[in-house]
């Protein structure tokens, strides 16, 4: 996002006050060089605060995201390890769905009264 500030850190430097008649600098321009600067600095500190807690707000999101990754990438493991002795067949039934849907029933059944399936033999 582009901000538009009146200055930069080398117009600050370079920037002189021309001295009065009585070899003192009119407090006016001071006063409205600092007015310039006071608005830069509220600017930048805004867009500071936004970016921060944009910042920490994608940092939480992520950390979400990478934990809902791996309980997916286990669950997969999990579904992977169940259908390695599935036998691939080029003509699948709704037998072999329905077995599929009573297997995992029963697993879910197990798991809930606190028995691994994958431990029974």
């Amino acid at each position: 996002m582009a901000v538009k500030l009146f200055l930069n850190s080398q117009t600050i430097l370079n920037h002189e006050f021309p001295l009065t008649h009585k070899n003192a600098y009119d407090a006016e321009e001071v006063d409205k060089f600092l007015d310039m600067i006071l608005q830069d600095y509220k600017v930048v500190e805004s867009n500071v605060i936004i970016s921060t807690s944009e910042y920490e707000s994608l940092k939480e999101k992520n950390k979400l995201l990478e934990s809902d990754k791996r309980k997916i990438e286990v669950e997969l493991e999990k579904y992977k390890a169940r259908f390695t002795n599935i036998k691939s067949s080029d003509n699948v039934t709704t037998d072999n769905i329905e077995l599929v849907r009573k297997i995992n029933a029963l697993e879910k059944f197990l798991w809930s009264h606190g028995f691994n399936p994958d431990t029974i033999k």
